[in-house]
């Protein structure tokens, strides 16, 4: 099935049975970004449209965000819009995943996925989250480790939800972060990748 197929979280449950919880794993903390980063922001802010593509969304908000965060975690790659698959159960392009960066010769530049990332095209965080839960367990079966955690994010842009798959359990962040708080939103991003690099290195469960 294409991740596109699942329309919510209930979807997947379907075909993947889950325990399903809603808790705070989010640490507080901020990543203050630099001047010319939040003036960026509030340039798109203000010279958006009424009406806007879901590309304007993705390279004004999404994407600046992404990399941010990914610039202090060199052991990491983002893809962007790269095939997805897990054998043909579940297969697609996600707007964004995170994986490792293979060390050495290797004939698949693609290392090991962590991260899921999905926008919620029109606001729609249901199917947002469907899509990404269906690549976050992809993820999971990719890496064929049960304790190793992946991590799903769903964003309009402006606001940013988390979540973590640690094996049979998918928990949801209890609290949406917003681009208000510029400084919260890099901060989590930035623990995301901060966990996803201990995975690799040892820290936690080595890949």
């Amino acid at each position: 099935m294409k991740f596109s197929d699942f329309k919510s979280v209930e979807d997947v449950l379907d075909k993947y049975p889950l325990y399903e919880v809603n808790a705070r794993f989010l640490p507080e903390v901020e990543l203050v970004p630099m001047e010319w980063f939040i003036a960026n922001i509030k340039f798109a802010l203000n010279t958006r449209a009424s009406v806007e593509s879901e590309m304007f969304y993705r390279e004004a908000f999404v994407y600046p965000f992404m990399q941010q965060a990914w610039q202090r975690h060199p052991k990491l790659k983002v893809w962007v819009n790269r095939k997805l698959a897990y054998k043909e159960e579940l297969t697609g392009e996600p707007d964004y995943f995170v994986s490792t960066l293979p060390q050495g010769p290797t004939r698949d530049p693609v290392g090991k996925p962590l991260v899921a990332v999905a926008e919620a095209k029109q606001e729609d965080f249901i199917m947002g989250w469907g899509q990404c839960l269906a690549e976050m367990i992809a993820c999971q079966k990719l890496n064929d480790n049960e304790d190793v955690t992946i991590y799903g994010i769903v964003s309009t842009g402006e606001f940013w939800q988390f979540g973590k798959l640690e094996k049979d359990t998918f928990t949801r962040e209890l609290y949406p972060y917003s681009i208000n708080d510029a400084a919260k939103v890099l901060g989590a991003l930035d623990y995301l990748f901060e966990q996803c690099e201990k995975q690799i290195t040892g820290g936690c469960h080595e890949i």
